[in-house]
């Protein structure tokens, strides 16, 4: 039985989950501990369940069941949006299956969680166009405790649900995540005991950074952002609070640099290259984002080009570099052609212009941008050639403008009209 259920994989979607809908239920939930509903220790910042609870509403599956044992506490789920009602089973109930045997009524198809686990969105995305009992599988054979069920397999099969059900490998579904720039394979992960919760961070983390990175920040911004990232998850503070604060410090660094207050300025400057990426890292763990963590990017474009402009005017006011003046509205004018170049790539092609071959992904690892910039300033302002490292960066500026051009040219005489996204 088992060996035929292995070669079901995923089918589409049928008229089993238009019963579900009907039916008024879109999940159960099987809450084995108090502890998946606790905040405390878990991954992420979020209790588990709070987590597939937030996921489910950004689905549009927003009426929950908790398959409760009889014994434990009733749990407390805070989440906007969701109807949250709970059913006892047997306290002996140990997994999904059982829960899901034990409880009379469901409805007609619907998703099946443990608690216990965290979920990539992606494998709810997946099992919600299945048309039979289906469970998510990491290597395409044991089941793991996230299903879209119908209830009468439930009725038919009770407890040994899983052995007579499909499976979804989930080393078949598309690893490409947009917001991350590149792949991030998906998964479902044990978040029980302390070391699965260890384990778990190490995945949430990886599934927040994005992969298209420079090299500083790559290897001086990730190590600070996840280190702070690890320590703001379980506390009060938003990414809108972080972006905010982001902003205002962006905006002192630019007086700063127009004052000449070099070496100040750029140290602030790299402490704010951190808490860019944490804003954005956090409201990707914690499933808060927003209209201002959408528009960030603007604001990003906007304290850059205020920083070289303050630097420009800076130094023009230094005897003998009135010329670089102008050499800071040049950069400013690299900033936005490489700006408009990544929109053409992307109308093109659909993805950024850094991942679309291996040469674009290593050179943007130095491509001209803020933090390059930033790590050219380090190194020319604290040796004493504060205006030649401003030179040297106008120049790679140029020089990154240049060979985006090519590559865009080329992308876009190469990519037939009927293959480019609508």
């Amino acid at each position: 039985m088992e060996g035929r259920s292995e070669a079901r994989q995923c089918g589409g979607r049928g008229t089993a989950a238009a019963a579900g809908d009907a039916a008024g239920v879109d999940a159960l939930i099987f809450v084995p501990s108090p502890a998946t509903w606790r905040r405390a220790g878990t991954p992420g910042g979020l209790s588990l369940l709070e987590r597939q609870v937030k996921q489910l509403v950004t689905l549009r599956r927003v009426r929950v069941v908790l398959l409760v044992p009889g014994g434990d506490p009733e749990p407390t789920v805070g989440v906007p949006g969701a109807v949250v009602a709970v059913h006892r089973v047997p306290e002996d109930v140990g997994d999904l299956a059982s829960a899901l045997a034990a409880t009379p009524a469901r409805p007609g198809a619907f998703l099946g969680l443990a608690a216990d686990r965290l979920i990539d969105l992606r494998v709810l995305r997946t099992l919600l166009d299945r048309d039979r009992t289906t469970f998510a599988s990491v290597d395409g054979r044991r089941p793991e405790p996230v299903a879209w069920v119908l209830a009468a397999d439930v009725a038919r099969h009770g407890a040994a649900l899983a052995a007579h059900a499909a499976r979804c490998p989930l080393g078949t579904l598309d690893p490409y995540r947009p917001e991350l720039r590149g792949d991030a394979t998906p998964y479902v992960v044990p978040a029980g005991t302390a070391g699965e919760q260890r384990a778990a961070w190490s995945v949430l983390l990886d599934h927040v950074q994005k992969r298209a990175l420079d090299l500083p920040g790559r290897y001086f911004d990730t190590p600070f952002e996840n280190f702070l990232v690890r320590r703001l998850a379980p506390t009060n503070v938003t990414p809108n609070q972080i972006t905010l604060f982001t902003l205002a410090l962006a905006g002192i660094v630019a007086v700063l640099f127009h004052d000449g207050w070099l070496r100040v300025g750029v140290l602030l400057a790299l402490i704010v290259g951190v808490l860019d990426g944490v804003d954005g890292k956090l409201a990707r763990l914690k499933l808060q984002t927003s209209k201002l963590g959408e528009l960030e990017h603007v604001g990003d474009f906007l304290y850059e080009n205020g920083w070289y402009l303050a630097l420009a005017s800076y130094f023009a006011r230094v005897p003998g570099h009135a010329e670089l003046w102008c050499a800071g509205w040049l950069l400013v004018a690299c900033d936005l052609a490489d700006s408009l170049l990544y929109v053409a790539a992307r109308r093109a092609t659909g993805r950024m212009l850094d991942e679309l071959t291996p040469f674009d992904r290593r050179f943007r690892a130095i491509a001209g941008r803020r933090n390059v910039y930033v790590a050219i300033f380090v190194g020319g302002f604290f040796t004493g050639r504060s205006a030649e490292a401003f030179v040297c960066a106008v120049a790679w500026a140029v020089a990154t403008v240049a060979v985006h051009a090519c590559r865009v040219a080329w992308v876009v005489a190469t990519t037939p009209g009927d293959a480019r996204p609508t």
